[in-house]
């Protein structure tokens, strides 16, 4: 991966080009960004805080539950999109691959940070509302890029993973879609994990985006630091699968030329 930093300049450039290209010949353009996210959010926040009348353990406003969910699903969205998005990413682009001499990994890369900016987009709107109904954040504020650049390791590696995954078993893009439905309602954001009976705690625990969710909850939304039991696994557990997946991309990609 160290040779990939040579190719900074042109990773930047398809990550522009990937922006740009979503929103071409768009009137609004880049302002879908904004809007998208906010049309989800405040669907979402309607169904379960309105009609459903979903509340926090304690809070009987809805506006908790509106920051609570937001702040679990503006993350969750982005790494759902950049997955499905990079686990196409060699196939889309096998006509660069198969012409042109520079490392495969590029096309999740440029996936995985162009997703990113999204989630930039959706944090800044996120802490605009908090700002309006709660005052200012607290300090632990600064310590979001943490949560952040934990989120870009692991989103990194399931795109490494199943970008090339995809290219011998064509049905993983496909898969992935009922897949997330599953994840997300297997996560708590909609609820927090005390609604769960206890006796089925233990499955979210083994769920790896409830540590993340909750790492941004904690800095975002309750204003502290997040406990060890949290980020500590993560962290262990995301840099063990990043190493995991440039291994296993190595060991797929000469195989790509063939196959695409």
């Amino acid at each position: 991966m160290t040779s990939i930093l040579q190719y900074r300049g042109l990773i930047r450039n398809f990550v522009a080009r990937d922006i740009s290209s979503k929103y071409v010949g768009s009137l609004l353009g880049l302002y879908w960004s904004v809007i998208n996210p906010l049309v989800t959010l405040l669907i979402y926040i309607v169904v379960f805080g309105v009609i459903l009348n979903v509340r926090l353990p304690g809070e009987t406003d809805i506006w908790s539950f509106a920051l609570y969910f937001a702040a679990g699903f503006l993350p969750w969205a982005a790494f759902q999109e950049t997955v499905l998005r990079a686990s196409r990413s060699i196939i889309d682009n096998k006509i660069y691959i198969k012409k042109v001499p520079f490392p495969s990994e590029i096309f999740p890369i440029s996936a995985t940070f162009s997703e990113f900016v999204n989630l930039l987009i959706g944090i800044g709107i996120y802490l605009l509302l908090f700002l309006i109904l709660n005052g200012i954040p607290t300090i632990f504020i600064l310590f979001l890029p943490i949560a952040m650049i934990l989120q870009i390791i692991f989103t990194l590696s399931l795109a490494l993973f199943l970008s090339s995954g995809a290219v011998y078993f064509r049905d993983i893009p496909q898969m992935l879609g009922a897949l997330f439905m599953i994840w997300f309602w297997a996560t708590p954001i909609a609820y927090t994990i005390e609604m769960i009976p206890a006796g089925f705690q233990w499955i979210v625990y083994l769920n790896p985006m409830y540590y993340l969710l909750e790492i941004y909850r904690d800095l975002i939304f309750y204003g502290r630091l997040p406990e060890f039991f949290i980020i500590i696994p993560f962290t262990v557990f995301s840099v063990m699968l990043f190493i995991g997946s440039i291994w296993f991309f190595s060991k797929t990609k000469p195989g790509f030329g063939e196959l695409l």
